[in-house]
């Protein structure tokens, strides 16, 4: 028999009450989560920016590669989290709790795949995207170094994501502490070594952040295993269940294509900034990056907006999750315009912090502020996609994604710093036009399409 929601597994049901202050107390533990976790990228982009602009060139290169082996992450947790929400919002905790560790199964087959091939094929992708030996070598040190971790790297966001679909994000928080804490001690001492410790140098962050986050995750299962989370694992959660394996997959790759079309059109971008050097290069790394922090509010409520929406669609409320859709939309947009305003006034402070200075620092700056641009509407347009993926529509985000990348942005930047003369000027241009357009898009989606699907939705599939 299921085991069904209890008095004492509950500390808050988000198919009732207050939509403001459920999505608050989804959204804060989450926006610290994702700031532990920003964190995370500062302490890696400020190690690597000390070992010089090619070493930061090397990884703005690698991490484009690791960036797009994680896609079939993310449509796994994002799957994992639409699913546990909806069956916590009908009441079933076995089912939810059998549908993680489903999750965790695909999770790990998958990533062992990844980095089996990611070792193997390193110098190979480094190649294709430069011809310059030294960022090559460096390039390969910093992939195979990533691909070792790359389970755990991922694997903490999936464990996350578990914790967030079961509308408990305060466990998910302790674990990203943890892993920060981790970090933070872990990158220095394997770039620079410590007593039997050796000096790996650039091959240092991304296993410093490996080991974190593996410190992270197995807190994170303790939670899960010992009954502390409403999602209680046990084996028989971890034996395959094809059903629901083939649920999540179909649930799931719309979401992976859609990071797929993000990762690999960031790869052909990164072929149309390289020609311009390594100063380019490096400008796009640091910039692209501080950038994605600037989208932290919405990245928070996209998660918080999933796992309102996903329960009460599961909870047959589909008044209530579009009531829950219209209001996330409005608060991220005004946070983000707040945000955006003020990383774009102190432009100049945050590319230095990072390791941009002398020649390197206008070119960064200038990438950094007309990006922020664009943030304001990618950021919204990441709370769209939530809403979407919390009632199980998956593919109008993936479309989206698509036309802005390849249709918008890559046609745009390449004539523009080609055709037209504007060098990585017309690229950043291009970059912040996509994400405009692309948020209105999405934006236009929802307001004619998403009140009909989710009606449709109103029981859990």
């Amino acid at each position: 028999m299921s085991r069904q929601v209890s008095a004492t597994k509950v500390r808050y049901d988000y198919t009732k009450g207050s939509i403001r202050r459920g999505l608050s107390r989804l959204a804060v533990p989450v926006f610290f989560e994702l700031t532990a976790w920003n964190i995370d990228v500062v302490i890696e982009l400020y190690w690597v920016g000390r070992l010089g602009a090619n070493a930061l060139a090397a990884m703005s290169l690698g991490f484009i590669f690791v960036a797009a082996s994680r896609s079939l992450g993310m449509g796994i947790r994002t799957a994992g989290q639409a699913l546990v929400a909806q069956r916590v919002g009908a009441g079933d905790l076995e089912g939810a709790s059998l549908t993680a560790g489903q999750v965790i199964i695909l999770h790990t087959l998958c990533f062992t795949l990844i980095t089996i091939a990611g070792l193997v094929s390193a110098p190979y992708l480094m190649a294709a995207l430069s011809s310059d030996t030294e960022i090559i070598r460096l390039g390969t040190i910093y992939l195979r170094a990533s691909f070792i971790v790359v389970m755990f790297i991922d694997g903490i966001f999936t464990l996350a994501s578990i914790f967030r679909g079961a509308g408990e994000p305060g466990y998910s928080l302790m674990g990203m502490i943890v892993n920060t804490i981790a970090v933070f001690i872990s990158i220095p001492l394997l770039v620079y070594g410590a007593g039997p410790l050796p000096a790996l140098g650039l091959a240092g962050t991304p296993l410093g952040l490996g080991a974190g986050r593996l410190t992270g995750a197995l807190l994170m299962l303790f939670f899960l295993f010992t009954g502390k989370s409403r999602i209680h694992l046990k084996p028989n959660h971890l034996l395959p269940r094809y059903d629901l394996l083939s649920r999540i997959i179909n649930l799931g790759w719309p979401i992976c294509g859609q990071n797929l079309f993000e990762r690999t059109a960031n790869i052909v971008l990164i072929k149309i900034i390289s020609p311009f050097g390594a100063l380019a290069l490096a400008a796009w790394g640091v910039g692209s990056r501080v950038s994605q922090m600037g989208r932290m509010p919405g990245f928070a409520l996209q998660g918080a907006v999933r796992t309102m929406v996903g329960q009460n669609i599961g909870a047959r409320h589909p008044d209530r999750a579009r009531a829950a859709a219209w209001y996330t939309i409005s608060i991220v947009f005004s946070i983000l315009l707040l945000t955006t305003s003020v990383v774009f006034i102190w432009a100049e402070e945050v590319i230095h912090f990072f390791g941009l200075k002398g020649d390197a620092a206008p070119a960064g700056v200038i990438c950094f502020r007309i990006l922020c641009l664009g943030t304001l509407f990618e950021g919204t347009r990441r709370v769209l996609a939530g809403i979407f993926e919390g009632a199980s529509q998956t593919k109008p985000p993936m479309f989206v994604e698509a036309i802005a990348r390849w249709a918008v942005m890559l046609p745009i930047a390449y004539a523009a710093s080609t055709l037209f003369g504007m060098a990585e000027l017309g690229i950043w241009w291009a970059v912040s036009i996509s994400h405009i357009l692309g948020g209105l898009a999405l934006f236009t989606w929802f307001v004619f399409g998403w009140r009909r699907k989710a009606d449709q939705k109103n029981q859990v599939n």
